[in-house]
């Protein structure tokens, strides 16, 4: 009768033994967690890698830029998209690839800034600028695609013109830069999405930067100093 009795009373002590750790041990074991995954998010804030690196001196260049640039009116540098907004000056008129004086000015003003950042040793992350030409979706795609290459060529072309007598002429090294560093692209009616007809017709910049770990291009350095005329 003991024994069983004995047998009965260890079999119910077992039973209530709680299966389920406590909470003040479950909050202790969350707590070492989060210390841990806050320890690992300071080291990788402290001590970024060489990717974020690379990546935050891109950004510091375009943000060069745009302080930079912050007193030529009408022109915005988009930072996030790596884009420059020349606004309705940069805009064409219909079926018109031919470009304002006003504009013209504008980008004479504005390129030797652009050279001058891209000249720096943290700049030279700039691969190249493509100059985006656009258009309406008046018309069919071909002709707008031909027109937009035109209005970006245009744009090109303004560079290496007489300057008037109150702007700042380009050097040789400046133009051969730019015929180095500069990239002309038509992209016909595309992009356009959220903008009238009159503000699809335009150009812009679209900045490209090395990769990481991507090896700069390697450029022919021919000295010339006759660029020849756009016709």
């Amino acid at each position: 009768m003991f024994s069983r009795g004995a047998y009965s009373l260890k079999t119910k002590e077992e039973g209530e033994k709680p299966f389920w750790i406590s909470y003040a041990d479950l909050m202790t074991a969350m707590m070492m967690l989060f210390l841990i995954v806050m320890t690992f998010s300071l080291v990788i804030i402290t001590n970024p890698g060489p990717e974020l690196e690379h990546l935050k001196k891109i950004q510091q260049i375009c943000d060069e830029l745009k302080i930079a640039t912050k007193d030529v009116q009408g022109v915005t540098v988009d930072c996030i998209n790596n884009r420059i907004d020349f606004g309705v000056q940069a805009q064409f008129d219909n079926k018109e690839s031919k470009l304002r004086d006003s504009a013209k000015n504008k980008l004479r003003e504005f390129v030797p800034i652009l050279l001058s950042v891209a000249r720096k040793d943290q700049g030279k992350l700039l691969k190249r600028v493509v100059v985006e030409g656009y258009a309406s979706p008046t018309g069919s795609y071909l002709l707008n695609l031909q027109l937009s290459m035109r209005r970006a060529e245009t744009v090109l072309c303004s560079l290496f013109e007489v300057p008037q007598a109150n702007e700042t002429v380009l050097s040789i090294p400046d133009k051969q830069m730019v015929r180095d560093l500069f990239l002309v692209g038509g992209y016909s009616f595309n992009n356009g999405q959220g903008k009238s007809e009159a503000e699809m017709r335009r150009v812009e910049f679209k900045l490209d930067f090395i990769g990481f770990e991507e090896h700069p291009l390697v450029t022919n350095i021919i000295d010339i100093d006759n660029y020849g005329q756009c016709q």
